[in-house]
């Protein structure tokens, strides 16, 4: 009876000392909850105003990519009508020069490197000494390609559009 009155005593005060250990544990794991409430409010908040900023940027780019696609449209159109023109479509609105064989003139790095986007044929013509051979045209657009001075096979193309340089590139000048 002694013993069994030691183990009731004993099964009684683990149960209560687990009670108890119990409800220290949920106030404790309450009080962190409302902590880390905040601490994830304040995380979805920022995520939220990111997403916010990502959807504005999401838009920005849907906006370039349009107006892209809208010149590319106009490209392939340009493109189409030249080749069913047999490859021969006048040049309008801009001096885009003169769209010949070119006059030999060869082109140095240092004169390519003066050339910004936006210049007028003039412009251009004036930095390189004459112009170069015209690859293509298109409706409003002529690209020319100037051969390098090294020799090599540097060369140097440039596109004008409307009278205006659109782009360059170069390979191999010196």
């Amino acid at each position: 009876m002694k013993h069994l009155k030691k183990k009731m005593l004993g099964g009684t005060s683990l149960a209560l000392s687990l009670f108890v250990l119990s409800a220290c544990g949920s106030e404790v794991a309450t009080t962190g909850a409302s902590v880390d409430t905040s601490a994830l409010q304040e995380k979805i908040a920022g995520l939220e105003k990111k997403l916010v900023e990502q959807g504005a940027k999401s838009v920005e780019q849907e906006q370039k990519i349009a107006a892209l696609e809208t010149k590319l449209n106009e490209l392939s159109t340009s493109v189409i009508a030249v080749g069913e023109a047999g490859g021969q479509t006048p040049v309008t609105s801009g001096n885009n020069g003169s769209a010949g064989k070119g006059d030999g003139v060869l082109i140095t790095f240092a004169q390519y490197e003066k050339l910004e986007v936006g210049m007028s044929v003039g412009d251009v013509i004036e930095i390189l000494g004459g112009e170069g051979e015209a690859l293509s045209e298109a409706e409003n657009m002529v690209v020319y390609n100037y051969k390098g001075t090294a020799g090599n096979g540097a060369n140097a193309v440039i596109a004008f559009q409307g009278g205006k340089l659109l782009t360059k590139a170069q390979s191999g000048l010196n």
